[in-house]
Formats: C-alpha cells, structure tokens, sequence
C-alpha cells in the first residue's frame, strides 16, 4: 500500500463578499496555515477528519465552534462559493484543481461560539 501526503493550506476565520459577479474571500488574519494528511486514497479525508484536523491545528475545542468549510473553486466562473458539507464536498474540493494542479484555498468561516448548557437531573415532587 503505497501512502501519499494530502496538503490543504486554509485561512481561518472570515467572510465571502460579492464583488461584480464574482465572490471573493475577506480573510480575518493574514496568516494561511496548512494541514497533511498521509493516506493511500483521497477518499480517506473524511469531512469530519477534515474539521477535526482544523481545529486541533487552531487549538479549539470542535464542540464550542461552529464552523462553516468553503472555498472558491479556480475552475468555476463567475467566481463563486462552494460550501463543504459532507464527505463527497470534500471528494469534490480534494479533486478539484486547476490546469497547474493546484487547490483552492480552504476558507473557515468562525460563526458562533456555542454554548455548553450543563443539564441537572432533578427529581419530581408529587404532593399529596
């Protein structure tokens, strides 16, 4: 079984704007940060391995953020956003590339904080 390495280099935390006909990405940080993955079939790279994977490199603990997965595909015109939402978006985004082989950016968008409500047993009283 012959591994290979998976690259998927991502800004984190920002937001899509409309500019004319195409969509364009307003990044939150200047920084792009990246991620690998060593696996013998891209099929492999599960949606939820893929967030997974973000927010361990972002230090986030997954279940206090929701986080939208997005890009803007190099071989769609106008330009557009593409939304990831489950195992074959992700197929979609690993595959495609534009004639130089190259990916689309991966975009996080940071949308809320979510809140951890801690939940008592209580017991019912019934009066006589």
């Amino acid at each position: 079984m012959c591994l290979s390495s998976t690259n998927i280099h991502f800004d984190y935390d920002g937001h899509y704007s409309k500019s004319g006909d195409d969509y364009e990405w307003i990044p939150t940080d200047a920084r792009l940060y990246a991620i690998s993955f060593w696996t013998s079939s891209l099929n492999e790279i599960m949606y939820s391995l893929l967030k997974e994977r973000i927010c361990r490199k972002m230090r986030i603990y997954p279940f206090t953020k929701r986080l939208n997965l997005g890009y803007i595909s190099l071989v769609v015109e106008p330009k557009r956003q593409s939304y990831i939402l489950d195992d074959e978006d992700v197929f979609v985004y690993l595959t495609s590339v534009d004639k130089e082989q190259r990916r689309s950016i991966l975009h996080v968008e940071d949308i809320q904080e979510l809140e951890i409500v801690q939940i008592t047993e209580q017991l019912s009283r019934v009066e006589k």
